[in-house]
Formats: C-alpha cells, sequence, structure tokens
C-alpha cells in the first residue's frame, strides 16, 4: 500500500499540466459557414501556416460573426494560431490566381504578412500551466 502511494505521488509530481487555450474569433461572412482553426507549435514552427501540417485541429459550424472555441490540454510551450472561413465546406482555403486567400482569414497576434502569410514568430504566443485567451481579427 505505502508503495502504491509513493509511485502515484511521484508521478502526479512530474505530471505535465495541460492548459486550456480559448479563441475569440470574429469577422464578418462567418455565419453559417465553416470555421477551420489551426494550432501550431514551436517544436515544428516550419509548417506554420499548413493547411494540412499542424498540432492540433478544430472544425466549428458559425452560427453568427463570433465564435469562441476552446482547445483544451494544450502543454506549456509557444504557439501559433491560423483561423479561415471554409465558405464552400470543401476543407482548403480557396485562392485567386495569384495566391491570395479568397475566403476570410486571420492569426493570432492579428498578423499578417508582407506578400504571404506572416512567419511563426510574429504570431507566436506562450501558454503556461494557466487557461490562455486570444482574440482573432478574420479579414
Amino acid at each position: 500500500m505505502r508503495y502504491a502511494l509513493f509511485v502515484s505521488a511521484l508521478l502526479s509530481a512530474f505530471a505535465v499540466q495541460a492548459a486550456e487555450l480559448t479563441l475569440e474569433l470574429e469577422g464578418k461572412g462567418m455565419a453559417g459557414n465553416q470555421i477551420r482553426v489551426a494550432v501550431y507549435s514551436a517544436n515544428a514552427p516550419e509548417q506554420f501556416p499548413s493547411d494540412e501540417k499542424f498540432y492540433r485541429g478544430v472544425v466549428n459550424e458559425a452560427t453568427g460573426d463570433k465564435l469562441t472555441v476552446v482547445i483544451t490540454d494544450l502543454p506549456p510551450g509557444k504557439y501559433a494560431v491560423a483561423v479561415y472561413v471554409d465558405n464552400n465546406k470543401n476543407g482548403r482555403q480557396d485562392k485567386n490566381f495569384l495566391g491570395v486567400p479568397k475566403e476570410n482569414y486571420g492569426f493570432t497576434n492579428d498578423a499578417r504578412g508582407m506578400f504571404g502569410p506572416p512567419d511563426f514568430t510574429e504570431a507566436a504566443f506562450d501558454i503556461g500551466e494557466n487557461a490562455a485567451t486570444k482574440s482573432i481579427h478574420l479579414h
């Protein structure tokens, strides 16, 4: 019995705390469309903002031009988030012949790239062991 208590106490001492990230999304044209959220980790910043490679992804239907999305169980670290409105629900962000997005999008820190998406470092933020909240405006 003592051994089981000791092992339990030892494991809980080394357990990694996981945080909750609340994203407050806002933008015209969200209502009635799928909102695709991708969370990227600093462990693979080169994947930002890939449509296919990300740490965690969430898809929600928006009923209005505001939506709150909660991502749970994120270990402490550095993250960046990319969001877009999937108007035609095809699972990818549509772009014109020049590569400019035709569907609204946004990044954490309201990061914007000059000729393309921003770098991971521009959209990155830290999450500790406590809950965090970020606002993203979709343009």
